[in-house]
């Protein structure tokens, strides 16, 4: 685990290459908002000093790190196991909330639409709102709570990625006949072993098992292909109900140095995807 600065959050990847004695460490941290952010430490070890950069969502900074023991990776416990399997259960006791792929297909005529009437189109500045409103619907619809990041909070971060110059992430939308959003995918350049990061993958419930989750990985996958990123990683919860998706895509399920799944997925080559 690693601690930035208020509680533990748990390396779901990571590696060392003794050659050139650089390390690279990824994973999910919970923020006191319970807001769940993606963490990225890389660095090179100096002797017995471990000299780092960090980011933490939005926070980054540099830190050096004094070795003062040898390090043993701790053996599975059964404290392990049974969190391992209590957030499998309630994975599959949430996934049984989730409509059949018939219910959302009914739906969806019941509705007048069909597949061939939702647009797929790059995000601008100006869906920060609506993208901000869905981020906040899905995220608690997803996790069965409706404590999680407030709309306010949402579109500051929203804001702030549209902000950057030069932008080298991407925000994929979906959009129903009448223009409204129903899912979004978002990614970003990496650094480490896979070179794209999808950090973002959102669609309303009465559209899940149509294929459109599919579609969305793929327009992620050319838009990586496009920057030049041929690989990519995504962290999710174990406990996410829609885990099962990304085994059904390909995703390789990475494990930590004691060989636990924690909710990590690499595809080595993306172009996989587009077929």
């Amino acid at each position: 685990v690693v601690n930035p600065g208020r509680q533990d959050a748990p390396i779901q990847h990571g590696r060392f290459d003794g050659d050139t004695r650089a390390v690279h460490l990824e994973g999910l941290s919970t923020q006191a908002d319970g807001q769940v952010v993606p963490f990225r430490i890389t660095g090179r070890l100096d002797g017995r000093t471990l000299r780092l950069t960090y980011r933490f969502g939005e926070d980054g900074g540099t830190v050096d790190l004094v070795r003062v023991e040898e390090y043993t990776p701790p053996r599975l416990t059964l404290g392990d196991r049974l969190r391992a399997g209590l957030a499998d259960l309630r994975r599959w006791v949430d996934a049984r909330s989730r409509p059949t792929r018939d219910a959302n297909a009914r739906r969806l005529r019941d509705r007048g639409e069909s597949l061939d009437t939702i647009v797929v189109r790059d995000a601008e500045a100006a869906d920060v709102p609506a993208l901000a409103a869905l981020h906040v619907e899905l995220w608690n619809a997803t996790y069965h709570t409706s404590r999680g990041p407030t709309v306010e909070l949402r579109t500051r971060q929203w804001e702030a990625i549209f902000a950057r110059v030069p932008r080298r992430d991407f925000v994929v939308l979906l959009e129903d006949r009448s223009g409204r959003l129903i899912g979004f995918a978002a990614g970003t350049p990496h650094d480490g072993e896979f070179r794209g990061q999808l950090s973002k993958l959102y669609l309303r419930w009465e559209y899940h098992r149509l294929g459109l989750g599919r579609r969305m990985m793929r327009e992620a996958a050319r838009r990586f292909l496009d920057r030049g990123v041929n690989s990519m990683i995504l962290f999710a919860e174990r406990s996410n109900p829609t885990i099962g998706f990304y085994d059904r895509m390909g995703g390789e399920r990475l494990r930590d140095e004691r060989g636990l799944f924690t909710g990590a997925y690499g595809w080595r080559d993306v172009r996989t995807l587009l077929h």
